[in-house]
């Protein structure tokens, strides 16, 4: 007998006598919950043993509703309210009003370049939902040491409509000697087409926003960049471990494969004849010599970075005053337009922890479907946005120059960096593009749009607004809560940050943390730039335009990727046999449903 036939017809009946089923689910770390509606009180039950979501679903007339939580006899001091169409509140958290607020978005004119070969921000990373990271309790220990490498019993992602779990998780920290280190996981299974996400702590940053605002700026202007999304993380105990921003990490292939064979339609992934290029990730010290050494060009097992020298060879060959030479080598070799315009958010923010200046820290693509017997096409991918909007340089004001956010980039060319140490290095490519010549007057190009269109009070201005009025409240419970890691090394500087250094760094001022203030920064270097080249800025921020993504011509996925996804049809068989390292993908809606028509229970009439 198909019972799930006759429970969408029983359904059927009920919703017509009783109006509509509504779901609500909460995440609340205690004993009992329950929800009340109109007045009446709903008791709600866990869903599983790791989330620590409580649900329940009941007919409700087609009347806007206005509810609240309550768990273990403490109630939310503010009403939520519900359409008179809505069948599900989402997975809501308890004490936190906003559950879904969309963000309004940076844009770029149009006729300018679009990155269109992404699967998009999916689920995972959709900015108008927090997600909630779960750890099992038992790893307790791992956040508390900050130990190089450690295996979590359980992780688990809490989504606006969906739960995803893995146990037996690999997980590395970096920064240990911080009190909120940073960290990074690799599933087994992939979760909407990822595999690889970073939790990136922000612990130098008061505003907690200046890695979000560059990830925005590089994904607007066209660049390939990884999507992000501020999470919260929690033990499964309900021990706050503090708010962070989830990233795709730029140098595994999980990323490649999303974010350059990808479609934002289909939300699938193809990777043309099956084959992944080599993401390379480099690291301090690697640079385009002419010949070598390319030692920091890291690569993993059964990859290769002996095509970077190819590829130096190429970029001091190519003559940058001749059009039709700089196209071949585009063409042929490295995408210039990415690279300049990446440089040009280099500068415009002063990111030391990059290419351009100081180190050198970025990925490096190769695309073998752009490649030939005789070439090798690269792109270049940045990384790691924290050291960014004058962070970090209060110490290096000799260094730079005594009015760093006003100088021309002009200054930064043929100079050597890392001054006083046992490497110091003039930086290849930066020499060979941004001396003069047709090359020059690309970047120059790609920085009066950015400055006219992105980087500038008014752009970033209302970016940067709408990140205050929706994680301000998370903010303050991450600068508030007790953090499970003290780390006393003498050798590295605490960073321990108050509601005062946020809203004092947020601001047009100078403070004593962070040389420049957020907006100070941001005014100072696009009026010095608009100055320079004789320009007016938008005086309204643009907002997104639509994608020329291209139609999907079939519905074939990469067979690598579906036999490590969890799909629809094996949702429930992997949540029924609880097998050691899989991946469960509930769908809360679906779930209760389900039950509900069988057993007739939590339903409430």
């Amino acid at each position: 007998m198909n019972y799930f036939h006759l429970s969408i017809i029983f359904l059927a009946i009920l919703n017509s006598i009783y109006g509509r089923m509504v779901t609500f689910s909460v995440i609340a770390f205690g004993n009992e919950a329950s929800v009340t509606i109109n007045g009446i009180v709903y008791p709600m039950k866990r869903i599983d043993d790791y989330s620590n979501v409580h649900a329940v679903t009941a007919m409700l007339e087609e009347v806007p509703l206005e509810y609240y939580y309550t768990v273990d006899g403490q109630s939310e001091q503010y009403i939520r309210t519900l359409d008179s169409t809505a069948i599900t509140s989402h997975i809501e958290f308890f004490g936190r009003e906003k559950t879904i607020r969309p963000l309004k978005g940076m844009g770029y004119p149009p006729d300018k370049p679009q990155w269109v070969r992404s699967i998009g921000k999916t689920e995972v990373f959709d900015d108008s939902y927090i997600p909630t990271i779960i750890v099992d309790s038992g790893s307790r220990e791992y956040f508390v040491s900050g130990n190089d490498t450690w295996t979590l019993g359980r992780f688990t992602m809490i989504l606006k409509d969906e739960i995803f779990t893995e146990e037996n998780v690999p997980t590395k920290c970096q920064n240990r000697y911080e009190d909120k280190f940073q960290w990074r996981v690799k599933l087994q299974h992939k979760i909407h087409k990822r595999s690889v996400f970073k939790f990136r702590a922000n612990a130098v940053d008061p505003t907690f926003f200046r890695q979000s605002l560059y990830g925005d700026m590089a994904a607007a202007v066209g660049n390939p960049v990884h999507n992000q999304v501020i999470c919260r993380v929690y033990l499964s105990d309900g021990t706050p471990i503090g708010l962070y921003l989830m990233i795709e990490v730029t140098s595994s292939r999980s990323f490649i494969r999303t974010q350059f064979y990808g479609n934002e339609i289909s939300e699938k992934v193809k990777v043309p004849n099956k084959r992944l290029g080599f993401p390379l990730d480099c690291r301090s010290g690697s640079d385009f010599y002419p010949n070598g050494p390319y030692d920091q060009f890291i690569y993993s097992e059964g990859e290769t970075n002996e095509g970077i020298a190819y590829l130096s060879k190429a970029m001091h060959e190519v003559n940058v005053y001749d059009e039709a030479d700089v196209q071949r080598f585009n063409k042929e070799w490295f995408d210039l337009d990415v690279f300049l315009r990446s440089m040009a958010l280099e500068y415009l923010t002063g990111d030391w922890d990059s290419y351009w200046m100081d180190t050198c820290n970025f990925v490096m693509y190769d695309a073998p479907e752009e490649s030939t017997d005789s070439t090798l096409k690269y792109y270049f991918i940045d990384q790691d946005f924290d050291l960014t909007f004058g962070i970090g340089l209060s110490h290096k004001v000799n260094f730079y120059g005594d009015a760093f956010p006003s100088q021309s980039y002009k200054t930064l060319v043929d100079r050597t960096w890392n001054v006083g140490s046992k490497d110091p290095a003039n930086r290849e490519a930066i020499d060979i593009f941004l001396r003069g010549g047709v090359t020059t007057t690309m970047f120059e190009k790609h920085l009066i749009d950015i400055v006219k269109h992105v980087f500038n009070p008014v752009a970033l201005g209302r970016r940067l607004s709408e990140y205050v009025d929706r994680y301000t409240e998370e903010v303050k419970w991450d600068y508030t809560i007790e953090r499970l890691r003290i780390a006393n090394n003498p050798n590295h500087t605490r960073y321990v940050f108050t509601m005062d250094d946020y809203y004092a760094n947020l601001g047009d001022t100078k403070v004593k943390s962070a040389q420049w203030g957020l907006m100070r920064w941001i005014k100072m270097r696009s009026q010095a730039v608009a100055k320079e080249f004789g320009f007016e800025w938008d005086q309204e921020p643009l907002d997104p335009s639509p994608k020329n993504i291209p139609i999907p011509d079939d519905d074939d996925d990469d067979d690598d990727d579906k036999n490590n996804t969890i799909t629809d049809e094996n949702k429930m068989n992997l949540k029924a046999s609880a097998a050691v390292n899989s991946l469960t993908t509930i769908n809360i809606t679906c779930i209760l449903v389900f039950i509900t028509s069988l057993f007739l229970f939590p339903i409430a009439l």
